[in-house]
């Protein structure tokens, strides 16, 4: 047991210890209100104050916890080796106000930048301008922290942590040419036949009269492959399509429905609301009924298309539309850990300034990130992943991985891609 007084406990320090000592750690963890119960109290303790005090673990307080509301002053970063120094006083970092500015999205609230999909730019983010973005800084923090506390406390546990890997899949067309309207069908024909591609316009009017299977209806055997070599597998369902940037094939057509249905067999079945959800939520609460009525069966996780969202809007809809996971939270154009970390925690509403139970769960690598955007082939993109799972493995964290269908379905541009995913699961099997 670890007795813990927070000079100032504000909403924001209570958030942050709570998730450090008892997420991270796994630790039994009482808070203790006063400063004389806690210096009249024996067995481990740890201070968070300005100033440290004799028989207690001291973590200095450098004042930034107590800000409120979105007025918040941002870290200049002291980077002068191991580990990282966001929040330096005379006396030492404070932990749990770096802790707090990574995966609060403190930055988030306040950056205007956005890209041509209305997301905000990844290198406006202060990790990636630090270059930092490869290490899961509040993972180390909470470790290194753990190993001082042991030396002082032995009796202390070591931390409750597993590693695990987390394989996820986002689909986006579910098939490739069944359940698509018959006028887009002539029209990507007419253009196919334009381009001299007769070979894909054959093989789109093959599979539209039953001469040939789907080449994206490989997926349920591919996630088949998976099972009981990773620890969770989930596919995120597009529900929408006809749109310019919503693809997915019409839901309604029984090719569609039973491959989602098959698809579901192997995997959890989560909620890829559209690209406009982020404008209309409501959109988010109609996608995940319709999804919960083809599978049977209610839906919890959610991943916004194209990684967008709108802080806090989305965040909030999710969580009052009975969404218990989101997992959004990474980089389409690079890997890494766009919050400092591998381990799943609570949103936090800065501007209500509030716990929620919503839990977030950071992803570490996307396969479009290092094909598309990365230009990698197959192989080398399973090296990289491979490395990456290495630094969560380290840590003892969660290692998320984002896969496509249409990368999954190994077909013309993607061959490849199905084997790279599955060196990837031996690789990081826990």
């Amino acid at each position: 047991m670890l007795l813990v007084h927070l000079e100032h406990p504000s909403p924001r320090a209570r958030y942050i210890a709570r998730h450090l000592f008892a997420r991270l750690l796994g630790w039994p963890v009482t808070f203790v209100a006063t400063r004389e119960e806690f210096r009249s109290a024996t067995g481990p303790k740890l201070l968070h104050a300005a100033a440290a005090e004799d028989g207690a673990f001291h973590l200095p307080d450098s004042g930034w916890l107590r800000s409120t509301g979105l007025n918040v002053q941002r870290p200049s970063p002291h980077r002068t080796g191991e580990p990282l120094s966001l929040f330096p006083t005379a006396v030492g970092e404070d932990v749990l106000a770096a802790m707090f500015f990574l995966i609060g999205g403190v930055e988030e609230w306040a950056i205007t930048a956005r890209d041509r999909y209305g997301r905000i730019p990844a290198d406006a983010l202060f990790l990636v301008r630090g270059g930092l973005e490869g290490t899961p800084w509040v993972d180390r923090w909470a470790l290194g922290l753990a190993e001082g506390l042991r030396a002082r406390y032995p009796s202390l546990p070591a931390p409750a942590r597993r590693y695990r890997h987390v394989l996820t899949v986002d689909v986006d067309n579910a098939l490739k040419y069944q359940g698509r309207p018959l006028h887009r069908a002539i029209g990507a024909s007419v253009k196919e036949a334009v381009r001299g591609r007769f070979s894909a316009a054959r093989e789109r009017w093959r599979v539209r009269t039953g001469a040939q299977r789907d080449p994206y209806a490989s997926l349920p055997h591919v996630l088949e492959r998976v099972h009981g070599r990773v620890d969770r597998a989930i596919a995120f369902f597009l529900m929408r399509g006809g749109g310019v940037y919503d693809h997915g094939a019409d839901m309604r057509h029984p090719a569609v429905r039973d491959l989602v249905r098959a698809t579901a067999r192997h995997a959890e079945a989560g909620v890829h609301p559209s690209f406009s959800s982020s404008e209309d939520p409501a959109l988010i609460a109609a996608e995940r009924e319709a999804l919960a009525g083809i599978v049977d069966r209610s839906v919890g996780c959610s991943r916004q298309h194209f990684l967008r969202w709108r802080m806090p809007d989305t965040f909030r809809a999710l969580a009052d539309q009975g969404i218990h996971e989101e997992h959004s939270l990474g980089f389409s154009d690079r890997v890494g850990f766009r919050c400092g970390t591998c381990s799943p925690f609570p949103w936090y509403d800065l501007e209500r300034d509030e716990e929620t139970a919503l839990m977030c769960w950071p992803f570490a690598a996307m396969d479009s990130a290092l094909g598309d955007h990365a230009g990698l082939d197959a192989a080398v993109a399973a090296q990289a992943m491979a490395r990456l799972s290495d630094e969560v493995r380290a840590v003892q964290g969660t290692f998320v991985s984002v896969w496509h269908d249409r990368f999954l379905s190994g077909h013309g541009p993607f061959a490849g891609w199905p084997e790279a995913m599955m060196e990837v699961v031996r690789h990081a099997r826990a």
